[in-house]
């Protein structure tokens, strides 16, 4: 019997077929990673696999990626009063801009999947890009004049689109303030206060009240369960335990305890699928993505995490399932996670000192990163942990309850500090408000 020999074409054609087995794997399975031409920014990493939330289907061209983009920011730019929105660079006074940058297109500063090129807010320009529109700002603002063009978008000085905290008239009306407010604090949550007086008739339960139990898990534990329940604001506010367990279910996925906390806490649940803790549980990601993929895992962050958190992120990664201990979410939970120098230095700052005499008026992570906002007469907690990170300006609100907006603003466009969190004094003010000062001593003088 004569050995079959391969001839070179044979060679090829196991090679197309191994291509085309994996590329339809890649297709069929959803797993796009084979065409991924780079990794995404900080911010899109975990819906890099979502392929058609950006690209439509087939690739759909730069329209379809635009109205993409537009679908999930419009809301943000729009509550950050946009300086520079789409249509300000449609008016044909401003045509000979688009010559040299093609502001229409968000994928103008922010390509994708360019890591090599990728800066600080996922721009993807070199950082003196603000040269292309504004090469003649010293003829209007001489004392502009020794500032070089790459330096536009340092903190405390220009951001592109959000610029709510950096207009001058909101600085100039603040400038002078003492560096910590007399009597400064955090707005005081009302959430339980004002549901009791909304429910006067209601009562809070004990653990006598407890509706159900907790089939197959031991009876101490059972106990243990029961108790944290019945300390918890869940109890306070006359829920049991079938609010929750319904049909008796004991065991949940994180799309599912998401879905569940949020049928009460709506705010709270639209917030947290906003930021990067819940963004593959947002309805505007495609639902065959997040069965594939589930909730995001600290492991799979772009910052450094400690390695012994590896479950997926809901809203019981912070508050527990019985036990509604906001101390502990405020804090522990956080540093449970987060392993990078900004947070391991927080216990060292004079934030914790502060919170440690006092829960209610000290800042801990949460005070700054899912700040309390005063909306009519409730007291509301931002779940979205994003939503005042970038730029760190945007910050500025909540340091403005206990501080100076000078001093807050200086702090914030120091690296140091912020990656010490805080720990040392604000030494260097900022030069935003030697302009400001300037500009009002020559508008005092010129009455």
């Amino acid at each position: 019997m004569n050995n079959y020999k391969f001839k070179f074409w044979h060679y090829g054609l196991i090679l197309t077929l191994c291509a085309a087995g994996l590329i339809t794997y890649n297709l069929e399975a959803s797993d796009k990673s084979y065409f991924l031409g780079g990794e995404a920014t900080h911010g899109h990493h975990q819906l890099e696999l979502a392929c058609t939330t950006c690209h439509g289907d087939g690739f759909a061209g730069e329209a379809f990626i635009q109205q993409a983009c537009v679908g999930c920011h419009s809301e943000e730019l729009e509550d950050a009063n946009d300086s520079h929105p789409r249509t300000k660079f449609l008016d044909p006074r401003n045509a000979n801009l688009l010559k040299q940058l093609d502001a229409r297109q968000c994928v103008a500063c922010h390509t994708e999947h360019k890591p090599e090129i990728t800066h600080d807010m996922g721009v993807t320009l070199a950082s003196d890009f603000c040269v292309h529109c504004h090469s003649d700002i010293a003829e209007n603002r001489p004392n502009h004049a020794e500032f070089t063009f790459d330096s536009c978008a340092s903190a405390g000085c220009h951001n592109y689109h959000d610029n709510r905290y950096l207009h001058e008239e909101f600085l100039a009306a603040r400038i002078g303030a003492s560096d910590l407010v007399a009597n400064g604090q955090l707005p005081v949550r009302n959430l339980v206060a004002r549901w009791k007086q909304a429910n006067p008739q209601r009562h809070s339960l004990s653990r006598n009240d407890a509706d159900m139990t907790f089939p197959g898990v031991p009876e101490d534990t059972s106990a243990g369960i029961i108790q944290q329940w019945a300390t918890s604001t869940h109890a306070q506010t006359d829920t049991n335990c079938s609010g929750c367990h319904v049909d008796e279910k004991m065991t949940f996925t994180s799309a599912e305890i998401v879905e569940l906390c949020g049928s009460c806490h709506v705010d709270q649940r639209e917030n947290f699928t906003q930021g990067k803790h819940g963004l593959r549980l947002s309805p505007a990601t495609p639902e065959t993505f997040r069965k594939i993929t589930g909730a995001m895992t600290p492991a799979e962050a772009v910052i450094p995490m400690k390695e012994t958190s590896g479950k997926p992120l809901s809203c019981t990664s912070c508050h527990y399932a019985h036990e509604t201990d906001t101390r502990y979410a405020a804090v522990e939970a956080c540093l449970g996670c987060h392993n990078d120098e900004h947070s391991l230095a927080y216990r060292s700052s004079a934030h914790f000192k502060a919170w440690q005499a006092d829960s209610e008026t000290g800042v801990s992570c949460a005070n700054c990163h899912m700040p309390r906002e005063t909306h009519g007469d409730r007291v509301v907690i931002n779940h979205n942990q994003n939503h005042n990170l970038r730029p760190n300006e945007k910050m500025l609100p909540v340091c403005l309850n206990c501080h100076g907006v000078e001093f807050s603003v200086s702090a914030l466009a120091d690296e140091q500090l912020l990656e010490n969190n805080f720990s040392q004094s604000v030494t260097n003010r900022h030069d935003t408000f030697r302009l400001i000062r300037e500009r009002i001593t020559k508008k005092t003088s010129s009455k």
